[in-house]
């Protein structure tokens, strides 16, 4: 399943500082499912991998599903869900 990572920045209430950028994402039991939970592995840009919990969301107004997902740690991520073209 195809998502897209959206960049997260809380650079308006924190001084701003180099953190690691998440670079890719697998989410296996994604269900399009308003708060389904589901577990999420995500990469970052310095290599590490940390698994998250996430929960679906849809968007009542667009009807486009994403998945927030963060960690005890405060890692968050949030990933936009592209549905396949399944005429091609």
């Amino acid at each position: 399943m195809p998502f897209e990572i959206r960049q997260l920045s809380w650079h308006k209430r924190r001084r701003p500082t180099e953190v690691p950028r998440p670079t890719q994402v697998s989410i296996p039991d994604f269900k399009k499912s308003v708060n389904h939970a589901c577990a999420v592995q995500v990469t970052f840009s310095d290599g590490s991998e940390l698994a998250l919990i996430g929960r679906v969301i849809q968007n009542p107004i667009t009807g486009r599903w994403s998945v927030s997902a963060m960690n005890h740690q405060g890692h968050v991520v949030l990933v936009s869900y592209i549905e396949e073209d399944s005429n091609l």
